[in-house]
């Protein structure tokens, strides 16, 4: 291993996202950027219970929190209430959003944000340690939160989370 070898693999990886894709993942080869976001909540809701059952606790806490995150923008753009150029860049900024169009209430939302910040980026960036229970809890409520935005949308319907292999 050495930096000469990063620095051919960085290259590498930008030329693959600089190419189209050619064998995108099951489900997200959409064009419409609300359903993108949909089918990547439930691809991330699958990953995350699949990997709780062998222990990899830390990534079912961040893969439910960023499901939670990408279900919520499903709803804001399927609402119209943001462009998807303009999905907000903060992630307490999709919680405001999402309280500001009626997806949630403004003390549901902040709950939301405040959990990710005192334990989704402490878990994941400090030294928040991950176990089952962490992780089954936020696995949870990742499912609740989209079930309830999926079940209030006209294209709920569209939702893979049901279709596991």
């Amino acid at each position: 291993m050495s930096s000469t070898r990063i620095e051919a693999l960085v290259g590498e990886v930008q030329a693959a996202f600089d190419r189209r894709s050619t064998e995108v993942e099951t489900g997200l080869d959409v064009d419409d950027a609300a359903l993108l976001q949909l089918r990547k909540a439930c691809r991330l809701l699958d990953g995350a219970g699949a990997l709780h059952g062998e222990g990899y606790y830390t990534l079912v806490i961040e893969a439910s929190f960023v499901a939670i995150e990408r279900t919520v923008e499903f709803r804001l753009l399927d609402r119209g209430a943001v462009e998807p150029t303009d999905l907000p860049g903060t992630h307490p900024g999709v919680y405001r959003q999402a309280a500001s169009v009626g997806v949630f209430s403004e003390s549901l939302a902040a709950d939301l944000a405040d959990l990710w910040r005192d334990h989704r980026a402490k878990t994941y960036y400090q030294d928040g340690l991950a176990s089952a229970e962490r992780a089954e809890k936020t696995y949870e409520l990742a499912q609740e939160v989209h079930a309830f935005v999926i079940g209030r949308s006209s294209r709920g319907f569209e939702c893979q989370c049901d279709e596991r292999a």
